[in-house]
């Protein structure tokens, strides 16, 4: 019982507020604001590619606001690794939702999976999809920041899909 609650408190010290993450998104509204934190993370040594895509989310790096609210902690992702969806955790809730969402669009229930193509799921050539960005948690386990449908996608085919990992510092 008191490990338990020593880890509960570890974990509640960690946390980030409601309140950081507005005043993160708020900060972040600013372009100015977005390219320093950009070019910072560059300097640190991040993958091009991975800083460009957190860019462009709307709000800027939103899917990464607990890594960049906790820098520090975390090395910088060089590259996109391959990474077998099995590997990479998603919520059961995300799952449910994502696979309602399947069974709704193979039911003919919805007219498109994704909402920015016509594509059948079911086609997807995973190795030529945009990295996903999965983030190290403390008892190793990798969970999805972003990407979740991807990742749902590849676990239903047994795929592995190019990832950004945001690896907790050694």
């Amino acid at each position: 019982m008191k490990k338990l609650m020593t880890e509960w408190r570890k974990h509640l010290n960690e946390m980030i507020s409601t309140r950081e993450l507005e005043d993160f998104d708020a900060k972040y509204k600013n372009p100015e604001n977005v390219q320093i934190l950009a070019s910072e993370l560059l300097d640190l040594g991040w993958a091009r590619e991975a800083v460009e895509h957190h860019k462009t989310e709307i709000p800027p790096f939103s899917e990464i606001r607990n890594v960049i609210l906790n820098l520090e902690k975390y090395d910088a992702p060089k590259t996109a690794e391959v990474v077998n969806a099995d590997e990479l955790f998603v919520s059961g809730d995300n799952m449910r939702d994502r696979e309602q969402k399947y069974q709704d669009y193979k039911s003919g229930k919805i007219d498109r999976y994704f909402r920015d193509s016509d594509k059948d799921p079911d086609g997807i050539d995973f190795a030529n999809l945009p990295p996903v960005t999965a983030v190290e948690e403390p008892d190793g386990r990798l969970e999805v920041a972003d990407g979740n449908h991807r990742v749902f996608l590849a676990k239903k085919s047994g795929a592995s899909v190019p990832a950004w990992i945001i690896r907790l510092k050694k």
